[in-house]
């Protein structure tokens, strides 16, 4: 029965368990759940913000680009000096203008702001797209070679839709007056920026034929970089970052995206989420800590009500068991005594059997008075919180005068009794009567449990501010799955009060409590065989011994 009780109660266990493990395992997949969703979300949201991001950029430089193109196309070939020198006072991003040709080089007033590109470079990149022009008299775009760390783009003037005739002012009469003179005609215009140093101007330049004055600008993009800059403010779902390349401090591991920006080189493009995203990462950890804690504490709870209940059924169990048997145990020799005294009552008893009647009759109120004893005392233990004043007990002496009053009950049980004490008192500062009793009730339980023939072996010795006294006995020992409640009232040493072994479990319980109210203890030890308690006193001082 003690068995199926047990399976069933682990079966309760493993099914609460089971269902423990299947509300983490839910609320973490629910949790994941939520954050691959954010994460989606984010990213999602991310892809969209650099694409409009990257667009607002292909807006802003092409507006640039086209606009700055066709002033330089529209410009009449007569007074071209003084109108480009005009437009660039009145246009603020053109911080310089220039006019080359391949017989006089620059102009005398070409203006060269600091960084520009040096002026072998531009003329290079003009030889160097004629020579591919020549070559590749149909084609539309260039694809010759380009100076190292530039990005260049290349615009045919020539009924191309980007720049309609009507937007480029005077392009068709510069174009006659070139066919007049018998010159060629081939408007192309370019544009070239620096890829890796932002300090460098754009380069703006348009050329009306191959053997026609080249005239160009150069153009402060910066002020682009910080109109995007105000147009991409940071918002809730994201936080965008537009650096020159190489800016220091800044590393692309700790941005959700790094990369290039189309139409703008030198610049990189650095996205994180906005705090819509991590507050919406924060709720669904804060959500799951929720009810995490939430199963927590329904989890505690049920086990702490689990425990309680158990203890509660123990505790019953407990009750029921004591009372029955200190009804057998008190019925036990109350019905001895009565059945003594009643054949003491006849008139033809003999003195012999007088004399035994009357000892029986004795021995059975010692047991009861015993018996009655310890419940009192127990009753007091668990209610009564008095401190018991300690005094220089000779546990040397203690030990001997209790092996003598046990000589008789020892002998009865067929046990062998070794000794090890010192031959000088042995001091500890407690109280007489409760070591006694705890030593007694040591010794009783070895006469009921450790069997005939067994060996009871009592040391004492002394370990830095303890007195030690061990008893041990090579019985059968303590079954291992009632060991850590042997010193719970009610327990005997078989598995609860059912089994037939004489008292009622209290003698260990007021042991270990009455030995704690002077500073003791009493433990159960491992042994290799039988069973082996220590009690354990603080040591004493006083040369004033209690003997008695």
């Amino acid at each position: 029965m003690y068995g199926w009780k047990r399976v069933r109660m682990l079966s309760v266990w493993l099914v609460f368990l089971f269902a423990a493990a299947a509300s983490i395992i839910a609320i973490f997949r629910l949790y994941r759940t939520a954050t691959e969703e954010i994460r989606a979300q984010g990213e999602h949201t991310l892809r969209q913000a650099r694409e409009e991001f990257a667009q607002r950029v292909q807006r802003a430089t092409d507006e640039a680009r086209y606009s700055t193109i066709r002033d330089l196309a529209s410009f009449h070939v007569d007074g071209l000096a003084q109108t480009m020198q005009k437009w660039d006072e009145a246009h603020a991003a053109v911080i310089g203008t220039f006019r080359w040709d391949a017989t006089t080089g620059f102009s005398a007033d070409s203006i060269f702001p600091a960084g520009a590109p040096p002026r072998e470079t531009l003329v290079q990149l003009w030889q160097s797209f004629r020579a591919w022009r020549t070559q590749y008299p149909h084609a539309t775009q260039w694809e010759g070679p380009k100076p190292e760390h530039f990005q260049i783009d290349n615009y045919r003037m020539d009924n191309n839709p980007l720049f309609p005739a009507a937007d480029l002012g005077y392009q068709n009469e510069n174009l006659d007056i070139l066919s007049y003179a018998h010159r060629p005609t081939d408007p192309w215009a370019g544009w070239a920026g620096r890829e890796d140093d932002t300090s460098v101007p754009w380069v703006f330049w348009y050329q009306c034929g191959p053997d026609d004055q080249i005239r160009g600008c150069f153009f402060d993009y910066r002020l682009i970089v910080q109109k995007v800059r105000i147009q991409a403010a940071d918002t809730d779902v994201a936080r965008v970052l537009l650096l020159p390349v190489g800016t220091s401090g800044v590393g692309e591991a700790a941005h959700a995206y790094a990369g290039d920006v189309g139409g703008l080189p030198g610049y990189r493009l650095y996205l994180d989420h906005g705090i819509l995203f991590e507050k919406k990462t924060s709720s669904a950890r804060f959500v799951a800590s929720i009810a995490a804690g939430v199963f927590a504490m329904f989890f505690l709870g049920g086990v702490v009500l689990a425990l309680h209940t158990r203890r509660q059924a123990r505790e019953a169990e407990r009750k029921v068991t004591f009372t029955t048997q200190v009804s057998h145990e008190l019925r036990t020799p109350l019905t001895s005594i009565r059945m003594y005294a009643d054949l003491l009552a006849q008139f033809d008893v003999t003195e012999g059997k007088r004399m035994k009647f009357a000892q029986t009759i004795g021995r059975e109120s010692t047991r009861l008075e015993t018996l009655i004893e310890r419940l009192l005392s127990f009753n007091s233990l668990t209610k009564n919180d008095k401190i018991i004043a300690r005094g220089p007990v000779d546990i040397t002496s203690l030990v001997r005068e209790v092996l003598e009053e046990m000589s008789a009950a020892l002998h009865a049980a067929k046990l062998e009794v070794q000794t090890t004490l010192p031959a000088d008192p042995m001091i500890a500062q407690t109280d007489y009567t409760i070591v006694k009793q705890a030593l007694l009730n040591l010794l009783d339980n070895a006469c009921k449990y450790a069997g005939e023939g067994s060996c009871v072996a009592i040391s004492l010795h002394r370990s830095h501010e303890e007195i030690l006294l061990d008893v041990a006995d090579n019985g059968p020992g303590i079954p291992r799955e009632i060991r850590h409640r042997l010193f719970e009232p009610f327990v005997q040493g078989g598995i609860t009060l059912t089994d037939k072994s004489p008292g009622v479990g209290l003698g260990l319980s007021l042991a270990r409590g009455t030995l704690r109210k002077v500073g003791g203890e009493v433990k159960l030890l491992e042994a290799a065989q039988g069973a082996l308690f220590r009690i354990s006193l603080p040591a004493g001082k006083s040369s004033t011994v209690s003997i008695a």
